[in-house]
């Protein structure tokens, strides 16, 4: 299995990496089209060939990045911290669609993925490396390794969200 593309990304890199994720979000899904005379917030909710709108990509990257986020308070907080199960299979987590209009789930992303940068760039260098346990899970887990998945896995999401807003347009 290769490595994926946030093996090696450093926290730093991770912060700006969830920093600019609201935007790229935004760009993907509120962006107007001429040729298009649909409402966004009903183009985002449209299910593509996955099976998911590209709203409930952005329900499950706001879900993804609010779990990590989370974690890494109970990290700075706690002298052996048992996280979330979720955090165990990042790829699988999704969460019910309140039906809340776009712009409010785009501002609610704005706002985890802001706290949960905030919280990268709080936790210390040693922290980063400090076996922490995932409930229901066997084994140790480094927040680093958190990190990473949680990055790549909300860049999935915006990918998704991408082709399933190409593919129902």
């Amino acid at each position: 299995m290769a490595p994926s593309a946030t093996s090696h990304l450093s926290p730093d890199d991770a912060a700006v990496a969830v920093r600019t994720f609201p935007r790229r979000f935004r760009a993907v899904l509120a962006r107007p089209d001429d040729d298009e005379p649909v409402d966004a917030d009903e183009l985002a909710r449209r299910v593509g060939p996955d099976g998911r709108s590209a709203a409930d990509h952005l329900l499950a990257a706001d879900g993804v990045l609010t779990l990590l986020g989370r974690a890494l308070e109970q990290v700075r907080a706690d002298a052996d911290p048992v996280l979330h199960p979720r955090l165990g299979d990042l790829d699988g987590a999704w969460w019910d669609d309140p039906h809340t209009p776009l712009g409010g789930l785009l501002d609610q992303l704005d706002a985890t993925a802001g706290a949960t940068a905030d919280r990268i760039d709080a936790i210390a260098n040693d922290e980063w490396v400090r076996p922490v346990r995932i409930a229901e899970l066997d084994g140790p887990r480094e927040p680093i390794e958190l990190l990473r998945e949680a990055v790549d896995v909300t860049a999935r999401h915006l990918r998704a969200a991408e082709r399933t807003v190409a593919a129902v347009r």
